[in-house]
């Protein structure tokens, strides 16, 4: 049995207790220290962070650019998954399950009009470590409509950043993705 005769700060609980606050706070900070040297990255073609910040100049310039084009766009892969009805939000809704990925994309102007001509870039972001970047031109095979076939250096989860340029005109978009490689 535990001898309660000591008081105070020489306590086997007190002592105990705090340990476990000690050792919350150095897991706490452990994390802390972690996030502050690997942060999550999305980067653009200059490899700079994108911020998406309101108040960022750049972003409103390409929201405003993005809703007066008016362009609808689609991905699609015949190697996706469908997307799971109870997934939760800020999971990644879009799955691949082969590598290397063809990738479908499908653009159209506010007319819903397919838009010709545009040179359509891909470009995949591992988030931890820039060495595993990749990025791809797609090839137009009809009017409005793209392809591609991206290898995915791991599986895991990919941010592709998608830039089509037509005419001086920019249209920028990002998917989140998960590539799950078969064995």
């Amino acid at each position: 049995m535990i001898s309660q005769k000591n008081k105070g700060w020489r306590n086997p609980w007190v002592a105990g207790l705090i340990l476990i606050v000690l050792a919350g706070i150095l897991v706490n900070m452990r994390m802390l220290w972690n996030v502050m040297q690997h942060p999550t990255r999305l980067l653009d073609e200059n490899y700079n962070v994108k911020k998406h910040n309101q108040y960022d100049a750049n972003w409103v310039k390409q929201q405003a650019e993005r809703s007066t084009l008016g362009w609808q766009a689609k991905i699609h892969s015949p190697s996706r998954l469908p997307n799971d009805s109870m997934a939760m939000e800020g999971a990644a809704r879009f799955i691949l399950i082969a590598n290397p990925a063809l990738l479908q994309f499908e653009l159209n102007d506010n007319a819903n009009k397919p838009v010709q001509g545009g040179k359509v870039q891909i470009q995949a972001q591992w988030p931890g470590d820039p060495k595993f970047d990749t990025a791809i031109t797609l090839n137009e095979m009809s009017a409005g409509r793209y392809e591609g076939s991206l290898n995915f250096p791991r599986p895991g989860n990919w941010d592709m950043l998608i830039k089509v340029e037509q005419e001086g005109r920019v249209f920028e978009m990002e998917q989140k993705v998960f590539v799950s490689v078969p064995k």
